[in-house]
Order: C-alpha cells, then sequence, then structure tokens
C-alpha cells in the first residue's frame, strides 16, 4: 500500500523513530490538517510534452504464443455452500515430498512450453539482474534494548542490519530528485494530487500518479525508460534459457534446505526473514519483478489438496500494495497497483518460500502472463473488471483483506478480497478514500471481479454509489472465520472488523453470511450490546475507552486509534488474537474470547525505535493450527512492513511469553 503514509496518526516529531503524537483520538475530532501547496512557475513546463497516454504499447515477439483465455469468474450470486464439515488436508510433506511432485510437474510444463518461445524484454530499469547476499547474517545474541534496525546499501541492494551498539536514530539515505522530476510532484501538489503518506518521520518522494507522470518526463532523460506498466518483462537471465530449463525454473523451486537465525526484537518476537526483496529467501525483484511493495495480507485459499497432483493445492494468499519493479531507490521502477503470492510452505521458521510463478498456472507461486513478472491482480479503473466508481481521482487500488468460503465452483471455494480506492495522500498517517468494495476470484485469485453490491462509498460524492453514513467506517477491512465446530460457524458467520481511512481511527465490528459477503446490505453491526441489521452507523467502538469530564459536565470518550490490523481465531490460545498498530507507531497484540470482545489490555510486540517505520502487522492463518508442526502450535507468524526500505518480512510471537 504505500501507505507507508507515516506511521503516525498526525504529523509528528520523532525520537529514534518513535512518534510523540498522543495515543488516542477522539471521534468527534476528526479534521484533517490542511496542507498548504507549493507556488511554482509553470513558464518553464511545456504541458504538452506531459501525455498521459505516452505509454508505448506492448508489441508481442513473432514467436510468441496466443495468450490463453482464462475462464472469468462467475458474475456474483447467491452461492451454493459445499458441505462445511469437510477438512481441509494436505501441507505436512516432506521436503523430499515436495521436491518430488514439483519436479513431476515441471516435466510435463517443460514439454508444454518447448512448442513456444517466451517474449521477454530485458528492461535494465528493473535492476533485475542484481542480486546480492550477505554471508553470516545477523545471529541471535543479547541485543541492546535501544539498539535500532538500519538500512544501508551494498551493490545497489538494500541489505537489513541490526546495530550492535546504541544509535541516537535510525541512518537514512538521502536522494536528490532531478530538477524536472521535482518541477512536476510541485505542479501535481498544485492541482491538489498529495503526496504518498510517508513512513516516518519523513515523506516520499513521489505518489503513485506522480511516479507514472514522472516516469513520462524521464523517458526525455535517460536511454532507458521507467514506465507505469508494461506486461512483456523479464530477466535477461531468463532469456538465455531454453524452453525446458525456463519451465523447470519456473516450477520446481529447491526447498531451502538452510535455516535462518531468528533476530530477536522484543522479549517475545523474533525477525525471521523478508518475504520480499532481493538477495534473500525469495529474492523477488528477479523472479517476480518486485524491488519493494508492502502489506502481504494472508489468508488460506480453502482448497482442498489434491495428493494426485504434482502440486499443494491448500495455500495461502498473500496480496501486496502499491508495487514497484526496483528496490534502490526505493519505491521506483515499474508501477503496479498490487499484486500477489501463493505459498503452500509449512515450515515456517526458515522463512516464508513462495515457489516460482507460471504464466497461467493458478497454483504456481504468482499469477502472471510473462515469466518471472507478478501481474497486477486489480487492474487499472476502466477496465471491464474494474468499473469506475469513482468520482474525481482515483491515485490507487489497495487490498486490505481476505478470506476465502465453501463455494459450488471447480475448486470448492471463492476467494474475497476487500479493497479501498485512495483519492488522496495527505498529512502523514492520513489518506482519504473513494469507497471501499470486495472483489471475489474463483480461479484461487488469478482473476478478479469486483462485485457492484460490495461499494462502499467513504461519503457524499466520492462514488457512483450513494453514500450511507457509518460506511466511512469500513474503509479498510479484517475478515475472521470462527473456529470449526463452533455455533457461529455453524450457523456460517464471518466477521469483518473495519477503520475508516488513514491510521487515526478506531475499530468497529460487523458480520455477514458467507454466503453473502459481498452485499453490503446483508450485513448486521455491533453496537455495544447487540447486532443491528443494515445499519452501519449503529456500529460502536470495540476497543476499551476511556472517559473524562469537567465536574461531570461534557463527558466524553476517547478511544484507541488503529492503523493496519488483522484478526485471527487461535487454536493455541483458544481466543481471537488482533494486531495492528497504535498511534505510537508499536505493533500491539489484543486477545478476546468473542470477536466483539471484551478485548484485552495490549501487549507490545516491537516498537518503532527498534524497527523504524514498521506498519502493517498480517497474521499467517496457519498460525497455531494443524497445518504447521505441532512443535511450532505455540508461535504466531505474521508478516510486517517497513517503509524506509519499503519491504515485507515474517516475524514470530512466542505466545507462552504473552499473558493473556
Amino acid at each position: 500500500m504505500t501507505p507507508g503514509a507515516s506511521l503516525g496518526t498526525s504529523p509528528a516529531t520523532s525520537v529514534n523513530g518513535v512518534a510523540t503524537n498522543a495515543d488516542e483520538t477522539e471521534l468527534d475530532d476528526t479534521e484533517l490538517d490542511d496542507t498548504e501547496l507549493d507556488d511554482i512557475k509553470l513558464d518553464d513546463i511545456k504541458l504538452d510534452d506531459v501525455k498521459l497516454d505516452e505509454n508505448p504499447p506492448i508489441v508481442p515477439g513473432p514467436e510468441a504464443a496466443p495468450k490463453p483465455e482464462p475462464a472469468p469468474p462467475a458474475e456474483e450470486t447467491t452461492p451454493q455452500p459445499t458441505n462445511n464439515e469437510r477438512t481441509v488436508t494436505g501441507g505436512n510433506r516432506s521436503a523430499a515430498e515436495q521436491q518430488a511432485r514439483f519436479n513431476e510437474t515441471a516435466a510435463v510444463t517443460a514439454t508444454n512450453l518447448t512448442a513456444r518461445t517466451l517474449n521477454v524484454t530485458d528492461t535494465t530499469a528493473l535492476n533485475v539482474g542484481e542480486s546480492n547476499t550477505v554471508e553470516g547474517a545477523v545471529e541471535r545474541s543479547t541485543v541492546d534494548e535501544n539498539s535500532v534496525f538500519t538500512s544501508f546499501t551494498l551493490n545497489a541492494e538494500p541489505t537489513e542490519n541490526l546495530a550492535a551498539v546504541t544509535m541516537a536514530s535510525p541512518v537514512t539515505a538521502t536522494f536528490e530528485q532531478p530538477l524536472l522530476q521535482r518541477v512536476v510532484v510541485n505542479l501535481l501538489s498544485s492541482l491538489g494530487i498529495g503526496a504518498l503518506a510517508s513512513g516516518a518521520p519523513s515523506t516520499p518522494l513521489w505518489s503513485p500518479f506522480a511516479m507514472a507522470l514522472l516516469a513520462l518526463g524521464s523517458r526525455r532523460e535517460f536511454t532507458q525508460p521507467v514506465t507505469a506498466q508494461t506486461k512483456t518483462v523479464g530477466t535477461s537471465s531468463v532469456a538465455t534459457l531454453t524452453a525446458p530449463e525456463m519451465a523447470t525454473a519456473a516450477v520446481a523451486p529447491t526447498y531451502p534446505g538452510t535455516t535462518r537465525t531468528p533476530v530477536a526484537v522484543s522479549g517475545n518476537t523474533d525477525f525471521i526473514e523478508f518475504v520480499t526483496g532481493a538477495g534473500n529467501l525469495n529474492n523477488t525483484i528477479n523472479r517476480f519483478g518486485i524491488g519493494g511493495t508492502d502489506l502481504g495480507i494472508m489468508w488460506d485459499n480453502g482448497i482442498e489438496d489434491d495428493p494426485t497432483t504434482a502440486v499443494d493445492e491448500h495455500q495461502i494468499l498473500i496480496a501486496f500494495g502499491d508495487t514497484f519493479s526496483s528496490a534502490n531507490p526505493v519505491r521506483t521502477g515499474v508501477w503496479r497497483f498490487n499484486t500477489l503470492f501463493r505459498s503452500a510452505d509449512d515450515v515456517l521458521n526458515n522463512g516464508l518460500y513462495v515457489p516460482n510463478g507460471t504464466p497461467y498456472d493458478i497454483f504456481s507461486g504468482s499469477p502472471m502472463e510473462n515469466p518471472n513478472w507478478s501481474d497486477p491482480i486489480l487492474p487499472s479503473p476502466g477496465q471491464p473488471v474494474h468499473p469506475p466508481y469513482a468520482k474525481g481521482p482515483e491515485v490507487t487500488i489497495i487490498p486490505t483483506a481476505g478470506v476465502s468460503v465453501p463455494y459450488d465452483n471447480a475448486y470448492g471455494a471463492r476467494q474475497y478480497m476487500s479493497f479501498m480506492s485512495v483519492r488522496s495522500w495527505d498529512s502523514p498517517g492520513r489518506w482519504t478514500t473513494n469507497y471501499s468494495g470486495i472483489a471475489y476470484s474463483d480461479d484461487n485469485g488469478q482473476t478478479w471481479r469486483i462485485a457492484p453490491t460490495s461499494i462502499r462509498t467513504a461519503a457524499w460524492f466520492r462514488a457512483t454509489v450513494p453514500y450511507v453514513s457509518g460506511n466511512e467506517n469500513f474503509q479498510q477491512m479484517a475478515f475472521v472465520k470462527p473456529p470449526e465446530g463452533s455455533p457461529e460457524a455453524e450457523q456460517g458467520w464471518v466477521y469483518a472488523y473495519g477503520t475508516p481511512s488513514g491510521r487515526g481511527g478506531t475499530i468497529y465490528l460487523s458480520r455477514v453470511q458467507e454466503t453473502q459477503i459481498a452485499d453490503t446490505t446483508k450485513y448486521e453491526y455491533w453496537d455495544g450490546t447487540k447486532w443491528v441489521a443494515n445499519k452501519p452507523s449503529a456500529a460502536k467502538p470495540i476497543l476499551p475507552g476511556k472517559t473524562t469530564s469537567f465536574f461531570g459536565f461534557f463527558k466524553r470518550t476517547t478511544y484507541p486509534t488503529a492503523s493496519e490490523m488483522s484478526v485471527q481465531y487461535n487454536p493455541y490460545l483458544d481466543k481471537y488474537v488482533m494486531l495492528y498498530g497504535d498511534s505510537s507507531n508499536n505493533i500491539v497484540m489484543r486477545t478476546a474470547d468473542s470477536p466483539q470482545g471484551t478485548w484485552s489490555e495490549p501487549t507490545v510486540l516491537v516498537t518503532a525505535q527498534r524497527v523504524p517505520s514498521l506498519y502493517a502487522p498480517y497474521i499467517h492463518p496457519w498460525s497455531g493450527t494443524e497445518n504447521l508442526p505441532e512443535s511450532e502450535e505455540h508461535y504466531l507468524y505474521w508478516n510486517l512492513s517497513t517503509y524506509n526500505d519499503y519491504q515485507v518480512r515474517l516475524m514470530r510471537t512466542d505466545l507462552t511469553k504473552i499473558q493473556v
């Protein structure tokens, strides 16, 4: 998401990366700080030189195979649920069994690919040929509580280092924009297009829309173009392979036999391994064209594994926000609104492994049409699968949550993914949305359609769907399914938490039948004592608040703020677990016996001082379940984003060290 939008709820000073803004927000005070626009001179800019339609057409190679037409998801209808008592199996195979199955698929795919030539364009701007590793990464040891993670550069690739000594403040690199880029950025600001919200304490260089416009101007300054979107891309290394070799590389990953030494970031939580970036377990810059991204929202796809096939159909899906092809400088190169990974990795103590992607293979590591290039899953507004619901600017489309439910289709499950349409990036920690919505997929996240009945307009005149009071509190979501066998599960409920846009709001709760997730009129809202049907404004904050008064008069209740969040029912604890970023940018955890609470006091898992610019904790859905080894049942695995390097990493919390 590039909501690296700062990690505070308002512009704030920071000490060692820790914001100093207040811990709570008043619900009746929602005014945003006005952003002063820079005055600039337009005399030196020829507007006809800035053409938004200047992207070159994509021309397939002369021998490129015709694109197969994937079957689009069926139109949203009332689904026919499958047997709710079916069990999802598979996923605990040995490494040898995993490798054997992938080798089998590799051989079959190699034969299929021999008949066609894969069209690959070598784009130097992607920095795809670079890969660096740092031998002897940080080992577990007693670490000074005041030490911080800092980024440094080795051969143009970012590497993470845990400082062995106390530092006064995190070390950050500086990047001077070329004159033309600075002028165009100011032009965009004068037009009311705010810059991307920052990851704290500084602001990012460009917004996604600005990046697209800057790319057009950059073509006149650089021989290698930096484009806003392209499909025919790849790596020079892949271009030298034969078709059978490409098939093997794309299908048969080598499950690393190495171990990772966890790095303690607090008394209860470790950093395990990067999920994204170059020179790590997944090397996403070479294998997926992803140099930087964020979020990593995870959910179980609900598909049973077929033991007769060479792949694991039972997977988790991992959705990312704004995605860029280059890693250095961060947030540069080819930009995509969003991307998605798939993984069946059930040994997480050495990282979350994503298998290679194969074009048009719905169970490979990522949806793609060309080797080593992840496609956006929710395409640009105006395309057939994405009607233009927004009125006015739409900067980007960012996933916020995902869930699967039983469905009568070829795979027995339908995927639902909530998203938000960002209208503008505002002051740090704040952004404005046009609407939120839900997309669905019947082919394991390969293709998506937006359900028209799922649109929640954030305010008057923001979208083509009429505004309904209270929907502004459900612009960002977190889905959770109750435990199997519980009365709530037998009744088919799915719970959906909501927050307003930005990081300055609190948390609300709704629920809906799993067969009606995409219909906002079917939701019920928790008003603090009971469920209220089809009235979003009835929802009340679910986290404990504090009430103050002036000599018994003028009572006012304030509630904790929450940034991006995720919720899971954890079998090990037999409780619901919630993770989110608080107003001090720390990642905290709460527990409860039911979705509506009462929720416990927060426990800090990692501080912004220890890992600067952190945000967006997303729980791995297999944590504490039978899908992972029994020896791992007491661990909570989750993804964490950092804005400074714009990467996602896997974290692990030892639940035996959490008082619940």
